[in-house]
């Protein structure tokens, strides 16, 4: 039996509410509206004093304010219609507001947000084939609080389905990561395992001297080491483990660049690709997670690079000569390649 009309409509209004709902929840991450408001936990705030904190004016914050609250996003913690105190869920506030937990959502709605800012070429994008020449420091700004949530996974979900790689890294083994962005998992990474020693290499040199800040600000210097380089060409012979975050499917040539880090694991070593993954039939098309993925792989099209299905990821090994890695599913819905060299 097929969908109603009155049933389409409801859908597609719902999809413009979603629109709406999407850029409040950007606003109050962006301006720490929800930010303010969680700290005074249920006592809530007026309008006009969530506007004093956040250091906005008043008349859009109150616009603000009703329109979450009309969304759900927002409680009413007392006063009148006139002047009425709006509280934050903690519940809400967890998902939205701590990017070290893997549910933590904010980054995606700074992304969502943040990419469509750029996409005044989308049409002419679509007519001509020609993908944008390049992204905005803006953009990588997004990014980066998009790949908080991934730092999160990592630690929280892919770590503990790898005992013998957290060993080697408790132990200090050396680490690569390969077009490490703005630092974020490497600055993660150095900050939970005291004796590592890292190496982050980065082809973008916006990229890179957001990564260089971070560190420097971090105090890990001495123990992080970043260089502009070529994802094909790694530096170095003895590394524990090479990691691709969010990145192989966006390198020029992926399957060159698992080959190099093949090359450069030591004896026991490891490499291993967290990304998110296009679905492999279109059965899974319509699910959340594969709408979410097909709805990315607008602005991967944009930009002229593409996501993967887990099996044009397994190719990619394949290709680079180093046989089919070991795949394992995370409940977040990302997926893991893990490939090692033998310790002979």
């Amino acid at each position: 039996m097929g969908v109603s009309l009155d049933d389409r409509f409801d859908g597609l209004l719902d999809d413009l509410a979603g629109y709406y709902r999407t850029w409040l929840v950007y606003l109050g991450v962006e301006l720490g509206l929800l930010h303010h408001l969680r700290a005074e936990g249920g006592a809530g705030l007026t309008a006009d004093a969530l506007a004093e904190k956040a250091g906005c004016g008043r008349a859009p914050v109150d616009g603000w304010c009703r329109a979450a609250y009309a969304y759900g996003l927002l409680e009413r913690a007392g006063g009148d219609d006139l002047a009425p105190r709006f509280g934050l869920d903690e519940d809400l506030a967890a998902i939205l507001l701590d990017p070290q937990r893997p549910e933590y959502l904010g980054g995606q709605f700074i992304f969502s947000v943040g990419a469509s800012l750029e996409y005044g070429g989308m049409v002419d994008f679509f007519r001509s084939g020609r993908p944008v020449p390049g992204r905005t420091p803006r953009y990588h700004r997004a990014v980066e609080r998009l790949n908080e949530q991934d730092i999160a996974v990592f630690f929280e979900q892919a770590l503990p389905q790898l005992p013998d790689i957290e060993e080697r890294l408790r132990a200090g083994t050396r680490v690569l990561d390969v077009a490490c962005g703005g630092g974020g998992w490497l600055t993660q990474l150095a900050r939970t395992f005291p004796a590592v020693r890292a190496m982050g290499i980065e082809f973008d040199e916006d990229w890179l001297s957001q990564a260089r800040r971070r560190i420097a600000e971090a105090g890990l210097t001495d123990r992080v080491q970043l260089e502009r380089g070529d994802p094909a060409q790694l530096p170095g012979h003895s590394y524990g483990l090479v990691y691709y975050q969010d990145v192989l499917h966006e390198l020029p040539d992926p399957a060159a660049s698992l080959r190099a880090a093949g090359d450069a694991l030591a004896p026991g070593g490891s490499i291993v690709v967290l990304d998110w993954c296009l679905p492999g039939s279109m059965e899974e098309y319509r699910t959340l997670l594969g709408q979410l993925t097909w709805g990315y792989q607008l602005d991967e099209l944009f930009q002229g690079t593409s996501l993967l299905t887990r099996g044009g990821f397994v190719g990619l090994f394949e290709a680079a000569g180093l046989g089919p890695p070991m795949l394992i599913e995370l409940d977040a819905g990302a997926s893991l390649f893990v490939a090692r060299r033998p310790a002979g």
